[in-house]
Formats: C-alpha cells, sequence, structure tokens
C-alpha cells in the first residue's frame, strides 16, 4: 500500500485584488506543516502540485523547513487536475440573474460589505448558496466546467498520481478544498450535495491521508492540522 497526503493550501488574500496569493497567516500555516513533518522525518517519494500560486507558495514553504532540517524534498510535479472548481465564476457571471429573480439572494449580497466584521461569514454563505444551485444544475453558465466534470477531472489526477507512484510510496499533494473533498467524495462513494459539503470544512494547510494500491483508494484521515496548535492560525478561508 501506498500513501497519499493531500493538503489543501494556506489562507489565501480573501479580499484582496488578487486572492491567489498567500497571506502571512497562510504562509505560517504552511511553514508550520513543514516543520512537523520534518520532525517527524516524513520523507516523501513524489510531490504533485496544483496549478494555482497559492497551490506552489504552500509547497515552497513546506519544502524550506524540509531544507532548513537537511531533508530532501523531491522535484515536483505540476498537475492541473488539482486545480479548484470555477464556483466562483459561477458566483461572479450569475450573480446579477440571481439578485433579479430571488429576493433571498439579492438580500444577502445587498447586506455583503467588504468592510464589514461579518464580510468574511456573509460572502460565505452567499457562495455557498448559489454554489449549491450550480451542484444540483440549477445553474449552467455557458462555456464553465460543470461540477461532475470538476469531480472527473479531479479523478483523472488521482489516477495519475496513483497509476505512476508505485508502490509502499509516499506522496504529496497540494490543492484546494475543492479537490480535497472530491477526493473524499470519491473514496466514500458520496453524492454532488454532500461532497461540496465537505468542501466547506476544510481547513487551511490542513492534510487527508488516503491509502491506495491498484483498484484501491480509501481514506485514512481528513481534514488534520496537528501542526497548527496555535487557534490564530486556524481558519477555512
Amino acid at each position: 500500500m501506498s500513501l497519499l497526503y493531500l493538503i489543501r493550501h494556506g489562507q489565501a488574500s480573501f479580499a484582496a485584488e488578487d486572492y491567489d496569493q498567500l497571506s502571512e497567516r497562510g504562509v505560517e500555516q504552511a511553514r508550520q506543516l513543514g516543520v512537523h513533518w520534518a520532525k517527524l522525518n516524513l520523507i516523501f517519494d513524489h510531490v504533485h502540485v496544483g496549478p494555482r500560486r497559492r497551490h506552489r507558495q504552500t509547497m515552497d514553504a513546506v519544502a524550506a523547513a524540509y531544507r532548513e532540517c537537511g531533508l530532501a524534498w523531491p522535484q515536483p510535479v505540476a498537475l492541473p487536475e488539482l486545480d479548484e472548481h470555477f464556483g466562483y465564476d459561477v458566483l461572479t457571471r450569475s450573480l446579477p440573474d440571481l439578485m433579479q429573480r430571488d429576493p433571498v439572494i439579492r438580500d444577502m449580497k445587498e447586506k455583503l460589505r467588504k468592510d464589514s466584521d461579518t464580510a468574511q461569514r456573509d460572502y460565505l454563505r452567499l457562495f455557498q448558496k448559489v454554489t449549491r444551485l450550480w451542484v444540483r444544475r440549477e445553474l449552467n453558465p455557458p462555456d464553465l466546467e460543470a461540477w461532475h466534470e470538476f469531480r472527473e477531472r479531479v479523478n483523472r489526477g488521482l489516477f495519475t498520481i496513483t497509476g505512476g507512484s508505485g508502490s509502499k510510496k509516499k506522496v504529496a499533494a497540494f490543492t484546494s478544498g475543492g479537490p480535497v473533498a472530491a477526493a473524499m467524495g470519491f473514496a466514500l462513494n458520496l453524492d454532488d450535495e454532500k461532497t461540496l459539503d465537505l468542501s466547506w470544512v476544510v481547513r487551511n494547510a490542513a492534510y487527508s491521508e488516503f491509502l491506495f494500491s491498484r483498484g484501491r483508494f480509501s481514506l485514512m484521515t481528513f481534514n488534520a492540522v496537528p501542526h497548527l496548535a496555535d487557534p490564530h492560525l486556524l481558519t477555512f478561508i
């Protein structure tokens, strides 16, 4: 049996012009993960990284901690299948029409203020409501990957990782919350909405472990954060 560690990126830059950039807290979350694993002398045979800057920056912080401890870090392999779903694009494209025909969504959007103390919570509630419509196929923005296509894409990435890693290997893959949930959905045979629900609880810089071999992909650990002892470092968005 081999073991896949699937890692969500550290906290990105919510409400900034460029979300796809780790915050200072996000860098520290990733560094703490690297320190934790280095202390355990956890050596990886293969490393994969998704296409976003936040994926690469998270991996870089973990790798730097390894090197500081004198441990080897494999040459990472880029894997585009580890990209996040298109929920944000669905939200921005669908929101104008939804606000006209759905008074609940209109009210949620009008209450959303970037400078509010509850901005993250209010945004997440709106995001969840709209993406649930998308997952139910009640929203179908043209030219965007659908939810079922996203899950199929992540599964292809998992097959690439598990099919090319060999036996008795340890593999790390850096990605986003959506693909982590999709991997959970694949391992546990969950439906679309239950898989979406899992994506909301994946912590920044958390890792999930999956045992795999030919024809087997099983959950071992979900959403682990033993490296984040400081409550200030526990974030979801």
